[in-house]
């Protein structure tokens, strides 16, 4: 049976401590800085662990091929594929063993097909992470690679290691997908959403929310926090990918804006402390609970957007930094004079 979790985990490892994390799977200015995003960035590179690993199971290559990359090895060993770390007797057979599953293997020769040159994800995940590190210099900068899992985690994040499961980023309609996944999950596993993912990932990891978990608010504007980061980082996205919707779905959120602070004010549920609450807001699913059917899921992500995007209108000269130092949230949302 193929390898398989749940869709949409961050997997952050930091000082032998595991995090769980789930990514809500998925501008305003032109590129900025030195850079632009869209231009090739020779001293940064995304390291192929997907293509060394393909080469070690098909090719009979040496496990001598993959030792360069011990630290990666032993985090993906030992807490995505769960085989072990690489100094435990029998490691490589049992990476074989783990790979050698039909349907993962023919999964693995599409995902090396399809992602045979990454060179404009590389120049869009170099960008966005320069400029993060220049707002946040006390930020490590990781090494960066691609991975494939088995339909597994997204992101791996540690101290040192930002890594992407690019085998669940082969198109929304890829037919193995709809054995494992929704619509509305498959959606967001297009190969557009690997920039967004990463660099998604990286701030869950290093920018980690700091509020009340059961208030909407508190989650809504962290949500948001997070988007408007994103906007700056990949400058040349439309506004619904920062979201991860498409056109027709932020759209209806834009028609609809009054209706949703409506439904969240009148049911009070911007403050309530019910733990249930921001989750029917913030998930994914097929559409956003205590809203029509017609409505998006994570409708709640893409209300924090513009509540912060209405607060850096109010407050430009506000950066990243200042920005996520804001945690009373009540305040923050005075400040942005939000109006639907």
């Amino acid at each position: 049976m193929l390898p398989l979790s749940n869709y949409c985990e961050l997997y952050y490892f930091m000082k032998r401590k595991i995090y769980v994390l789930i990514i809500s799977c998925l501008l305003l200015d032109g590129c900025s800085g030195k850079k632009a995003c869209g231009e090739e960035v020779s001293d940064f590179k995304i390291g192929r662990m997907d293509t060394e690993l393909f080469k070690y199971l098909s090719d009979n290559e040496p496990d001598s091929v993959l030792k360069a990359d011990n630290d990666f090895l032993n985090i993906f060993g030992e807490m995505v594929i769960q085989i072990g770390r690489i100094d435990s007797t029998g490691f490589y057979e049992r990476l074989k063993t783990y790979f050698s599953e039909p349907t993962l293997m023919e999964l693995y020769r599409k995902e090396q097909e399809q992602f045979t040159n990454i060179q404009t994800l590389t120049n869009e995940v170099a960008y966005g992470l320069d400029v993060f590190l220049r707002e946040f210099p006390d930020v490590k900068r990781p090494k960066v690679y691609l991975h494939v899992s088995g339909l597994n985690q997204n992101v791996i994040v540690n101290d040192e290691i930002l890594s992407l499961s690019a085998d669940k980023y082969l198109g929304a309609d890829y037919p193995l997908y709809r054995q494992f996944f929704y619509d509305y999950q498959c959606q967001l596993m297009s190969p557009d959403r690997m920039a967004p993912d990463y660099l998604l990932g990286f701030m869950m990891a290093n920018l980690p929310f700091r509020g009340k978990t059961d208030v909407l608010l508190d989650r809504m504007l962290y949500e948001g926090k997070l988007r408007y980061i994103l906007s700056q980082l990949l400058p040349d996205r439309q506004m619904w990918e920062y979201v991860g919707y498409n056109e027709t779905q932020y759209a209806w959120c834009a028609d609809n804006q009054k209706q949703i602070w409506k439904t969240i004010l009148e049911n009070r549920h911007l403050f309530d402390g019910n733990y249930m609450v921001p989750d029917q807001y913030l998930k994914e699913a097929p559409y956003t609970s205590f809203l029509p059917v017609s409505s998006p899921g994570r409708v709640g992500v893409w209300l924090g957007y513009q509540i912060i995007l209405s607060y850096m209108k109010e407050n430009p000269d506000a950066g990243f930094r200042k920005l996520m130092e804001l945690t009373d949230y009540r305040d923050l949302l005075k400040q942005s004079k939000y109006k639907p």
